[in-house]
């Protein structure tokens, strides 16, 4: 093959793989000769340089995946931290609610108490009256 031709078919390989990454199509050596119409083989035996810019792009695209697949889900987490932190805010607030109706009956519990304590005193002064009455 002449310089040329070499040159003509490098070129196609670097563009064919920029517009396999940009369109995000799978890239591979199978893939890129496909799309060249040509063989594997062909790549192999008369482009072996091109190969590991074949697998160099290979890899980047596998890392952008990778990267939105990692972007994807530190967006979910994100939103359930945001979440967990709604709720523990809510949870905190129902808590001091609890507490205050806690002090609240415990206040109204020790005042039944002392009437009760007051009733108690009561008819034990009325029992004794009744009993110096007769």
């Amino acid at each position: 093959m002449s310089d040329s031709n070499e040159i003509t078919m490098v070129d196609k390989i670097d563009t064919t793989l920029s517009e396999m990454s940009a369109n995000n199509e799978k890239i591979n050596v199978s893939q890129v000769a496909k799309r060249l119409g040509i063989s594997n083989s062909a790549i192999y035996k008369f482009y072996p340089e091109k190969i590991s810019d074949i697998q160099t792009a290979q890899k980047r695209q596998k890392n952008k995946a990778e990267s939105v697949t990692l972007g994807t889900e530190n967006v979910k987490l994100n939103k359930e931290i945001e979440s967990l932190k709604a709720s523990t805010k809510e949870y905190q607030e129902l808590a001091k609610d609890y507490k205050t109706q806690n002090e609240s009956l415990w206040e109204h519990i020790q005042q039944v108490y002392n009437m009760y304590d007051e009733m108690l005193a009561e008819r034990n002064g009325f029992a004794e009256r009744l009993k110096h009455s007769h």
